[in-house]
């Protein structure tokens, strides 16, 4: 090979080779970063990253919501039942439950009917709500499930539970909380309402 003004050729086309890369990598750089201006208002990934983490930690996480669906159902099976009342003792557990944490800031978006669930002598309404929340300096955006059972056949609930329910007046089992009148003794028994609704878990997604 030979030189020119004394620097080999292959010398100068690895340099004139490096200048082109490095001068390709500068303008797609600067595209990308024109690109990041147009699009959200900065080229600084530092400031798009923390405006990034403050809009999610400001905007409430959307719930399924599947009320329309399933509070019919619901009110067939328990036409005493108020299942906005109960929606509210379901907030009131997800609060304690927050609470228990040492989270603060507590704040319920909304809370929606998520599914309905009978089985095992159970039946489950799962309420989903979007929850804002503060851990030390960081305000969370999240959603959690709370499952709400009502205990429709003490029997069949029993056999894996160990669950049992008797009258208040003779204590004579009774095989469904349902029930108007004792079988037993024919006494009034509480007829189906709020109360019968407990908590059974909260999950967080």
């Amino acid at each position: 090979m030979g030189t020119i003004l004394g620097i080999s050729i292959p010398v100068i086309l690895l340099s004139a080779a490096a200048l082109t890369l490095a001068g390709t990598i500068w303008y797609f750089y600067r595209k990308a970063k024109r690109t990041m201006k147009d699009l959200f208002g900065t080229d600084n990934l530092g400031e798009l990253i923390k405006s990034r983490e403050e809009e999610e930690a400001n905007t409430p996480k959307s719930v399924s919501g599947m009320t329309s669906i399933y509070v019919p159902q619901i009110q067939k099976d328990f036409p005493e039942l108020n299942w906005i009342e109960l929606r509210g003792i379901a907030e009131k557990h997800l609060k304690k439950h927050l609470g228990e944490k040492g989270v603060s800031g507590i704040r319920i978006h909304k809370t929606e009917v998520l599914s309905y669930l009978k089985n095992s002598g159970t039946c489950v309404i799962v309420f989903q709500s979007g929850v804002q929340y503060h851990t030390g300096t960081k305000k969370i955006q999240t959603r959690f499930n709370t499952h709400m059972m009502y205990i429709q056949d003490a029997i069949e609930y029993g056999k894996d539970n160990g669950f049992s329910v008797t009258c208040p007046h003779c204590g004579g089992a009774l095989t469904s909380l349902g029930a108007k009148f004792c079988e037993y003794c024919g006494s009034e028994v509480i007829p189906i309402n709020i109360h019968v609704w407990n908590l059974h878990k909260i999950e967080e997604l």
